[in-house]
């Protein structure tokens, strides 16, 4: 299991769970089931998981997502990943559980499994089944990302790109001693990028 930031696009299919005014208690143990269709052929080598909070005050409604295509946050997006990755193909349904439990170090006991069932030649009457798990302590996840993006000020707003392009000096050294290859420029450009 690894807590790190990552495109959106390394996922295949989405599945969303809307839960609205939870009881402290409703977090203590999660079930989520599980199933998706594969809209393409590949392998799945785990599920990710993140969490998008509403905070509903009086004056202001303000969002807080941790999803991959929103700023980074020290939550980073979670990756569950499987023993084995499953093959699946165009149209397949992937079914499964993700199952949560709350212990003392306040945190969460994962159990993952994924299903993926196969028809066609060789198959047999009941299909090929593929099943793979995993069981995480995201109390002890590896963190695979040490430099976060900047949370923007103001999430609302468009968010800015700085690209900085400088030259810079390159030497090489001869038998003479050292001889400056490229005359760096006295200037930077900064680009602004929407």
């Amino acid at each position: 299991m690894a807590l790190e930031a990552f495109k959106y696009n390394v996922c295949v299919c989405v599945h969303s769970m809307v839960t609205i005014n939870l009881m402290e208690e409703e977090l203590y143990e999660i079930d989520v089931p599980l199933k998706f269709k594969a809209p393409v052929g590949t392998r799945i080598h785990g599920l990710a998981c993140w969490f998008d909070v509403l905070f509903d005050g009086s004056i202001i409604q303000r969002w807080l997502s941790t999803a991959p295509d929103a700023p980074t946050t020290h939550w980073y997006q979670l990756r569950c990943v499987l023993s084995q990755p499953i093959y699946v193909m165009p149209g397949e349904e992937i079914t499964g559980r993700l199952h949560k439990i709350a212990h003392n170090a306040q945190s969460y006991s994962i159990n993952l499994t994924m299903t993926t069932k196969s028809w066609g030649a060789g198959a047999g009457q009941g299909g090929i089944v593929r099943t793979s798990s995993g069981k995480f302590d995201l109390k002890e996840p590896y963190y695979g990302m040490s430099q976060p993006q900047a949370y923007s000020i103001a999430q609302d707003q468009p968010t800015h790109h700085l690209t900085n392009t400088q030259d810079i000096q390159i030497q090489s050294q001869d038998e003479e001693g050292f001889e400056l290859m490229h005359q760096p420029s006295q200037n930077v450009d900064i680009e602004y990028i929407e």
